[in-house]
């Protein structure tokens, strides 16, 4: 961990002020890191790094040479660099970066970064690195580039020579023992070299080897499939089991969208799948594969797609099969599906199996399948019984559920006075569910902090605290297409104080009632308070009889919560004002 040392001189902040903006020598965060740095070459092209995680408003000590010429940088292109030969009593050198000057000392100065030219001191990284020495040649640019001869399980490398620099040529060479050859501007080829072997191209200038220039190791592993690209995806029917390997596979069409927990950003074999003719609901099922797969569902054309559906990770594939994937998504019959196989990330390629079924499509269990169709539910301790099965695709992806694409149906409530409110939900057959509460309005909506819960299998009650007295929210209850199936909501309103009661000799009638509403038990009930479905007492009784009679006749029709209290206990039951 990087350690932040504060401590501002007061002959630095004095000479900084006296001078204006021209140099900074204030340091608040102190000296990084905590040893003296020494240039390791001295060619005027070599970078030397001294750190990658500095500071603005800290400093670097390095080692100069009288005499030498250095260039200090930042890889922040708005830094401004001041170089102290005093221990931090005056510059030597100063301005935006970078920064040149020729040594008047031997020995160890400072080398400060700052935000601006006013000192701005803060936290975010930057590379402090300098170049010394003057050059002896002027760096040409070639670009190194593999070129597959797939089938013949070969590859080769074109180098594309489009500046010279100070050199009349470049003579470019494989690691591999062949022929060097002699260029200026233009595109030169090399190999073939066979699959698996790792090939690294130097190119020599003809006026000063500090100029060359390396390639990086290029390599082919294995040829990639026929389907490496998107122009060639092959084609999949329902009842198909398809196998692929994605190792030597490259990424087509990168700028597709990423969505459902899933990014376009690894290796990808591409399919195609056409309807039938009649809608149906297509799954794909990826959870045989030998490696963290994802797969992603396109509508469109290359470089105009459009993302339908995905899945990263699939937890229903099994315990030891919780990184693979499966999805399923809704044809319309006719329309044209890409699906790219991918990874995780680049580094996951492998072999997969795709098994491809149909169904016909079932219409949703439940009809609030989105924000602006949500349910309203009071906040009354009742049960309701709902199902998200065969429920569409949603575009709001949980933020404690990022990795697939879900099925959710949604509800509306409104906070009670106190702004307390118990939310539960149960299983039903649902295998695994998953709960959020949002605040604000369909559309922009934010998540409630630590209100997110996933991959329940029982009975949960998220406690919600502190909400707006009569604001509307939203509870968000969602499963993947595996684990869909039935569930309970239960709000209530703890405020209330629903508690355990004898409900033996207790009875309350008639209900529905429209005017005189009867409360008998066999102890004597001390009080009886009535709360609309708000939170708001709107009737209240003391007593201290076995039986209670409330007038309940100015109230207007609706459901209505009493409150009992007997015996140091409390009752709260639901009754129906006609």
């Amino acid at each position: 961990m990087k350690k932040i040392t504060f401590k501002v001189f007061f002959i630095c902040a004095m000479f900084s002020a006296f001078y204006g903006k021209a140099q900074c020598l204030v340091a608040g965060n102190g000296l990084y890191p905590a040893t003296t740095y020494s240039a390791g070459t001295c060619n005027g092209l070599t970078l030397n790094t001294i750190t990658s995680a500095g500071y603005a408003g800290e400093y670097s000590n390095m080692n100069v040479t009288a005499g030498e010429t250095y260039t200090f940088s930042s890889s922040i292109a708005t830094d401004y660099i001041t170089i102290s030969s005093d221990d931090g009593l005056t510059a030597a050198a100063y301005g935006p970066t970078p920064v040149t000057w020729v040594a008047d000392v031997t020995g160890v100065v400072r080398f400060y970064t700052h935000a601006d030219d006013t000192c701005t001191e803060n936290t975010d990284f930057r590379l402090r690195s300098f170049t010394c020495g003057v050059p002896n040649c002027t760096p040409g640019a070639i670009t190194f580039t593999k070129v597959s001869n797939c089938p013949d399980a070969t590859f080769s490398i074109t180098a594309d020579v489009t500046d010279l620099g100070s050199a009349g040529s470049f003579s470019i060479a494989d690691d591999q023992s062949g022929p060097a050859q002699v260029a200026s501007i233009g595109l030169y080829t090399f190999g073939p070299y066979a699959n698996g072997l790792s090939v690294t191209l130097t190119a020599t200038p003809d006026d000063s080897t500090d100029c060359s220039i390396i390639s990086a190791p290029q390599t082919q592993i294995t040829c990639p499939a026929l389907n490496d690209n998107f122009a060639d995806a092959i084609a999949v029917t329902c009842g198909s089991n398809t196998t692929g390997n994605t190792v030597g596979a490259t990424l087509d069409e990168d700028s597709a969208p990423d969505g459902f927990g899933a990014d376009m950003d690894a290796p990808n074999l591409w399919y195609t799948y056409t309807g039938s003719g009649a809608e149906e609901t297509v799954t794909l099922n990826l959870c045989g594969s030998s490696y963290d797969s994802s797969v992603l569902v396109y509508t469109g054309t290359s470089g105009n797609l459009t993302l339908i559906a995905g899945n990263d990770d699939d937890a229903t594939c099994g315990a030891a099969l919780t990184t693979r994937s499966r999805v399923n998504f809704v044809s319309d019959g006719t329309s044209t599906y890409y699906i790219a196989i991918e990874g995780y990330n680049v580094g996951s390629v492998g072999a997969f199996t795709m098994d491809v079924t149909c169904a016909s499509v079932t219409p949703p269990a439940s009809a609030n399948q989105t924000c602006t169709t949500a349910l309203s539910v009071a906040v009354d301790g009742s049960d309701l019984e709902s199902d998200n099965s065969f429920g569409d695709v949603s575009s709001e992806v949980p933020t404690c559920d990022l990795f697939g694409s879900v099925q959710d149906v949604w509800f509306s409530f409104v906070a009670p006075v106190g702004g307390n409110v118990d939310c539960t939900v149960t299983n039903g057959t649902m295998t695994s569910m998953n709960f959020n509460v949002h605040s604000g309005t369909c559309g922009a909506l934010t998540a409630i902090t630590g209100a997110c819960n996933s991959n329940l299998i029982a009975a949960t009650t998220e406690s919600l605290t502190g909400l707006t007295e009569g604001a509307t929210y939203y509870v968000q209850v969602w499963s993947n297409f595996a684990e869909q199936g039935t569930f309970t909501l239960r709000l209530t309103n703890p405020s209330l104080g629903i508690s355990d009661f004898n409900s033996s000799n207790f009875e309350v009638y008639p209900n529905p009632v429209s005017d005189i509403l009867n409360i008998s038990y066999n102890k004597n009930v001390t009080g009886v308070a009535v709360y609309n479905l708000v939170g708001q007492e709107v009737l209240s009784q003391t007593s201290t009889a076995t039986i209670s009679k409330i007038d309940m006749s100015s109230l207007s029709n609706g459901i209505y919560m009493v409150r009992v209290t007997a015996d140091n206990q409390v009752k709260t039951i639901k009754v129906i004002k006609e």
